[in-house]
């Protein structure tokens, strides 16, 4: 447990902390509301965000609103990339949807799908879902409930264990008889 003195800043700690560049507010919110401790509190510089302020004009210029900047770059987008390409509109987003929408598969590849028995929505789940390569998709047959059933039973560690019949074990039971 921390002792109550340890929230208490003294006006030496204070001018430290402005020395690190740590401003008074932020000095209190990191003690009381973050529960620093306040060597680091006092000793970390804060976290300053210039970015923005450098290049603000330029994206300001191509639609880019300063949300949409931090998001990019917190994407993964070099600086040049964030700040120069212009945001999509609704068309623009529509027809990029169309394009993933069109088929993967080809007439021919889904004909031979459907006559080993597989639907266009089964086929395209186990490519795109279970990542199972499009030949394997296509000339894997969906197999029926007992045969499912079948290949669990040698899967499974129980159907390894030997478990005796009934006669097997009415040999084995010793019967006491009770006689009058």
């Amino acid at each position: 447990m921390r002792d109550p003195y340890d929230y208490y800043i003294t006006p030496e700690e204070y001018e430290i902390a402005e020395k690190n560049g740590v401003c008074a507010s932020t000095l209190r919110s990191r003690i009381y509301d973050l529960c620093w401790s306040k060597e680091s509190a006092i000793n970390t510089p804060p976290i300053k965000n210039h970015l923005w302020r450098e290049v603000k004009d330029i994206a300001l210029s191509n639609g880019i609103a300063k949300n949409t900047f931090e998001k990019r770059i917190k994407l993964g987008w070099n600086l040049n990339r964030a700040i120069t390409q212009r945001p999509m509109n609704s068309k623009e987003i529509a027809k990029m949807r169309e394009q993933k929408k069109k088929r993967v598969f080809t007439n021919e590849q889904i004909k031979r799908a459907r006559l080993n028995g597989i639907g266009y929505s089964r086929l395209w789940e186990r490519v795109k879902k279970y990542r199972w390569d499009v030949e394997r998709a296509i000339n894997t047959p969906i197999l029926s409930k007992s045969q499912v059933g079948i290949m669990a039973k040698e899967a499974s560690p129980w159907s390894k264990m030997v478990i005796p019949s009934r006669e097997e074990r009415m040999k084995r039971r010793k019967l006491t008889y009770i006689a009058n």
